[in-house]
């Protein structure tokens, strides 16, 4: 998918996997490196609610900023860093980043990513 491909570049190859989901739950497309699909719903959740924190693959990531159209979360433990953002209607991208990426640079280069695949998923 390009959008990953535009994420990873742009992020200085700090994106290392990339999704996109509904916010039912629904897993539309994941980069092989990676599983969404049981995770999918609560993520999908977590980002109109405000979550405290969210969980993907049994790893912890506390929200650091959260709005209606986006969620930025952190492993303290290191694990790296957990971004969803709005694509359009109900469906979002979530990349993981490297623990050592600056969480707000990865938001910007996973939502301008977001905003390429806008109509066309």
């Amino acid at each position: 998918m390009d959008a990953y491909t535009q994420a990873y570049n742009d992020s200085g190859n700090m994106v290392q996997a990339f999704g996109v989901i509904t916010t039912s739950g629904q897993v539309l497309w994941q980069s092989n490196n990676w599983d969404l699909t049981a995770d999918a719903a609560q993520l999908g959740k977590a980002v109109g609610s405000g979550a405290a924190s969210v969980m993907q693959n049994q790893v912890k990531y506390s929200t650091i900023r959260t709005t209606p159209d986006s969620l930025v979360a952190r492993n303290v433990q290191g694990s790296g860093i957990l971004v969803l953002a709005k694509i359009e209607g109900d469906k979002f991208v979530v990349a993981w980043a490297a623990a050592e990426a600056a969480p707000d640079g990865i938001y910007v280069d996973v939502d301008r990513a977001a905003k390429s695949l806008k109509g066309k998923i």
